[in-house]
């Protein structure tokens, strides 16, 4: 019997073991911290597995992104004593659907001498400078990038200033290299900007510089096994990540296979992969198409999109997506995907600062169903990366058309209103 072990349970809302064609053929292992299993496992998911280790996370008090990343070592001795527990049987696989947890189920494959990508191919996915030297210098157009220098900005700010803005231009962008979900990102769009940056340029991690483009942002969802491409999708998003901190909804709707758009990116994409190694399984491609029509690059992960896009593009494609990666990354096959297939696309609710005075539903021609995250009454802060949002929701439709009329109606659609400035009660007064 095969034995797979996946890290975390990102993936898992779109997993179906029901779905494998010889269901006692492998055993199912989930290896996840306390906190992550306690707030993402559900009842019919803890079901499937035949253990659940829990182990150490990488902190002790992680900031929300890093709640399901695990302490690697942890999780290897857990992976070594099920690898003892299989005898003499086939080799665990270790399997990964979350950017938090790649490199350590890749130092754990390296720790037990274990089939699938090692950190050494990794880490081009997750370090963003690296990413696009590589990429770069497949021939691949990415913005003008390099390295922050904290110690520049310490030394003279208005000359690194004018420096950078002489290499990629204004605005430009800052980013951590090592983040995703637009956490930590900052856009400079003058020297005002830039002299408000905490003192001595410090920003608390790795960051780079990058030329800001000015395009439409489109991801490219790819399945790879032995270096080719076995799936393609392209989505379109309704906004650009910089929006979202202001209020707009982030969208992004599925493109139909014979639009004339999807072929080109998903090739583009591929020449990236190819720079990168393109290991087996998921990957997650982000570019931008320009209003020249030229497309550039912006960053990929080596695992799927967010869940509620994933569970768009499942229901678009009437794939099973996640059971196809783990099947090649395993060898256990799937039977096709049962649920109906539909044109369908999803969305995140960014939030303002303030409290939530009402929750308000979109008006659309199509079906919908949304996943709120805050309620009336809560305080919350405003939205500055991806992952901090007050809910998510599904749009689905067979009528294309008619989803791409909604799709482009949410641009104006604001999903909360709040209590006036004047209403609010200060924190620690009484009402």
């Amino acid at each position: 019997m095969k034995t797979a072990v996946i890290i975390g349970t990102r993936g898992l809302e779109a997993f179906d073991p029901g779905l494998f064609e010889e269901p006692g053929s492998v055993r199912l292992v989930l290896v996840s911290t306390e906190r992550d299993a306690a707030e993402h496992l559900t009842a019919e998911q803890r079901g499937w597995f035949d253990a659940i280790r829990l182990v150490p996370g990488s902190a002790p008090d992680p900031e929300p992104l890093l709640v399901p990343q695990v302490d690697a070592d942890a999780a290897a001795d857990v992976v070594a004593g099920v690898s003892a527990e299989a005898g003499h049987g086939p080799a665990p696989t270790v399997h990964c659907y979350a950017e938090q947890n790649l490199l350590a189920a890749a130092r754990i494959r390296e720790r037990l001498d274990l089939d699938g990508p090692r950190p050494a191919d990794i880490v081009p996915f997750l370090d963003k400078l690296e990413m696009k030297r590589r990429v770069a210098a497949a021939g691949v157009r990415v913005p003008a990038f390099g390295r922050w220098e904290p110690a520049r900005y310490a030394a003279g700010a208005r000359a690194y200033f004018d420096r950078l803005v002489g290499e990629v231009g204004l605005p430009f962008v800052l980013k951590p290299t090592d983040a995703a979900g637009s956490l930590g990102v900052v856009f400079v769009e003058s020297w005002a900007d830039f002299a408000a940056l905490p003192a001595g340029g410090e920003l608390g991690r790795a960051y780079e510089y990058e030329e800001f483009v000015d395009g439409t942002l489109y991801s490219v969802n790819i399945v790879s096994a032995g270096g080719r491409t076995v799936f393609g999708g392209v989505t379109e998003y309704l906004v650009n990540s910089s929006e979202v901190a202001e209020g707009r909804v982030n969208a992004d709707i599925n493109l139909l296979d014979d639009d004339p758009r999807v072929g080109r990116m998903v090739a583009f994409a591929g020449r990236a992969l190819d720079a990168l190694g393109r290991p087996d399984g998921a990957s997650h491609l982000e570019l931008f198409r320009t209003a020249s029509d030229e497309l550039v690059f912006l960053e990929v992960g080596a695992r799927f999109k967010g869940m509620s896009g994933l569970a768009a593009m499942q229901r678009h494609y009437g794939l099973a997506l996640v059971n196809l990666a783990f099947g090649i990354e395993s060898g256990v096959r799937s039977r096709p995907w049962e649920g109906e297939q539909v044109y369908c696309f999803d969305a995140c609710l960014p939030l303002r600062e303030g409290v939530i005075r009402e929750l308000v539903e979109p008006e659309l021609e199509s079906a919908y169903e949304m996943r709120w995250t805050v309620r009336p009454g809560d305080r919350v802060a405003r939205t500055s990366d991806l992952v901090t949002v007050g809910g998510t929701f599904l749009v689905w439709n067979a009528d294309f058309a008619a989803l791409s009329r909604d799709f482009r109606a949410l641009a104006g659609y604001q999903p909360f209103t709040y209590e006036p400035a004047a209403l609010r009660v200060p924190e620690g007064s009484a009402a």
